[in-house]
């Protein structure tokens, strides 16, 4: 998570102390190949895979899809923009 590596700096900048959070650089891309298709691309600042799912991620899946289509909505909407996630 971003947000509270952000949030532990700036409190540590504003009172002068040093800044220990570091964020691991995890990212997540949806890659839409089609329709019901997708590859699902995370990795790390070193560009190392860091995959969520007990699946290969690097092939077309409907199921990736799926994810996409309705549970990330979910997700950011109703957990990340809450500060829940």
């Amino acid at each position: 998570k971003q947000a509270p590596v952000l949030v532990g700096n700036l409190i540590a900048a504003i009172s002068s102390q040093t800044l220990s959070g570091k964020y691991d650089g995890y990212t997540s891309c949806p890659l839409v190949t089609g329709y019901g298709k997708l590859v699902m691309a995370e990795f790390d600042y070193d560009k190392k895979p860091e995959e969520t799912f007990p699946i290969d991620q690097s092939k077309e899946l409907w199921s990736m899809w799926l994810v996409k289509r309705y549970l990330l909505p979910q997700l950011y909407w109703h957990g990340m923009l809450k500060g829940w996630m």
